[in-house]
């Protein structure tokens, strides 16, 4: 593929490529390149009207998402793109958080709106008479949220540049053709989903078919066909027990947490074409991939990647973002010298391949994908009242709370409504799935830290109970 520089240029290019060829499908709605191209300039022409520039993108995967998303790109200005299921609280915490300008959510029909969600006069009027009047200029960021060790939701910024790059990456090591299908389930505010089941197909001229939601997930392989197929390690889990892997399906994607070996050992003994992929947020989803039985993984092309004294994996190259949004101490601190230090840690092997030892233990990733800061949950589950000390943690795959409370004696399913209450909070991502309530402290060391191997025996005890 011939270097794409810009959004704008991407579709430009495909409209010209492939014109009235399918390039996305949602439900019975089909949509062509060229018209794709024609939908996003008229919105970029429409949001340029306004001065303001942040615009956060909150809604389920749709044609019109897609849209504003292209159209906020190359207006110049910057998309925070936010979980369409967060509670009303957090999301308005979020957006509060990094200035967001407007929002464009499904539940006004993609109407822009100020940063209360309040519908801006006349701004339904997309009165745009000709899409030659369109200039193009310098690009706006994307805002993902991620997890670190002291925040759950930070914003990272990345750039068109750092998202082509991961394209271009993905597309030297997977094969991804003008007749291909992608099935895009995966949530697109997150980065796996963005570049991987979204971007990547469009730049190669593949149909990108959106999933009709959670309802529909074990359907959507047999009615959309897909040829290659992006997905989490519990999406495809799922779809593995239900047996809906479709007869035109060649190639699986595994990505978003860590992949593992039986799941990825029986997609490869079906013959299927199987590449897990290491990449977080703050590297564009572009570090290395791996399509061996061994779990060893092959560093992008581009990507430069160190082993530090102490065994953690540094990155460098055009996948590292530009930063987390407004906060130069972190970014101080996670960037030194042009490397992202990545929390991971690893080491080559003799040819030359990434082995991953274990992942960042102050940040929980969860099978679905998502991210969380145990640290900031921590505190939130101890600030409970009734709860003396809290702990989040993983049960086989179940997020699971240790749970101290003040009263002794108190009844579990007390301590576990007071947890269905804080999970009412911060939305399906973060359900804690399991209470444990244990009638003496957490252990400690003695100099009072917790004592970690502790803790994890105590989960591993619970989940052998739990298996017997």
């Amino acid at each position: 593929m011939h270097k794409i520089t810009s959004f704008y240029n991407l579709l430009l290019d495909n409209a010209k490529k492939y014109g009235d060829k399918t390039a996305i499908l949602y439900d019975t709605y089909d949509v062509s390149f060229a018209q794709l191209k024609e939908d996003a300039i008229k919105k970029a022409l429409h949001l340029k009207k306004y001065p303001g520039k942040r615009i956060a993108l909150c809604g389920p995967a749709s044609y019109r998402w897609i849209v504003n998303l292209f159209g906020i790109i190359m207006a110049g200005k910057d998309a925070i793109l936010v979980d369409f299921f967060l509670p009303h609280e957090e999301r308005e915490r979020i957006l509060k958080q990094i200035h967001t300008d407007y929002i464009l959510t499904s539940t006004n029909q993609y109407i822009l709106a100020d940063s209360h969600a309040i519908m801006i006069p006349g701004a339904e009027q997309e009165d745009v008479v000709s899409v030659d009047d369109y200039k193009e200029c310098t690009e706006g960021e994307i805002l993902l949220f991620t997890a670190t060790e002291t925040q759950s939701d930070k914003a990272v910024a990345l750039t068109t540049s750092n998202l082509l790059n991961t394209v271009k990456a993905i597309s030297s090591r997977c094969e991804c053709t003008c007749e291909d299908r992608i099935l895009s389930q995966i949530s697109l505010h997150h980065i796996f989903g963005l570049a991987y089941s979204l971007l990547w197909p469009l730049t190669m001229g593949a149909c990108v078919c959106i999933g009709r939601g959670l309802r529909h997930i074990d359907a959507d392989t047999y009615y959309y066909h897909p040829t290659i197929l992006p997905g989490t390690p519990s999406m495809l889990s799922y779809l593995r027990r239900v047996k809906a892997f479709n007869k035109e399906l060649r190639t699986i994607v595994i990505g978003g947490a860590a992949f593992p070996y039986a799941l990825f050992e029986y997609l490869k003994d079906r013959d299927y074409e199987v590449y897990a992929i290491y990449g977080m947020t703050e590297c564009s989803g572009c570090v290395a991939i791996c399509n061996e039985l061994d779990g060893a993984y092959e560093v992008y092309d581009g990507t430069r990647v160190e082993i530090a004294e102490n065994g953690e994996i540094l990155v460098s190259g055009p996948c590292v973002m530009t930063g987390y949004d407004n906060d130069d101490a972190t970014n101080a601190q996670v960037i030194r010298e042009g490397w992202y230090h990545t929390g991971d840690y690893g080491h080559f092997t003799r040819d030359g391949r990434l082995k991953l030892e274990r992942r960042n233990e102050n940040i929980i990733l969860l099978p679905i994908g998502e991210k969380l800061c145990p640290k900031v949950i921590n505190e939130e589950i101890t600030a409970i009242s009734g709860i003396a000390e809290g702990y989040l943690g993983m049960c086989g795959q179940e997020l699971t709370a240790l749970v101290v409370p003040i009263d002794k004696d108190a009844r579990a399913e007390v301590i576990r409504r007071k947890i269905d209450k804080y999970n009412e909070k911060k939305g399906y991502r973060w359900k804690i799935q399991r209470v444990i309530v244990l009638n003496k402290p957490l252990p400690k060391h003695e100099d009072e830290t917790l004592n970690i191997e502790a803790i994890k025996d105590i989960l591993e005890q619970e989940e052998e109970r739990a298996i017997c």
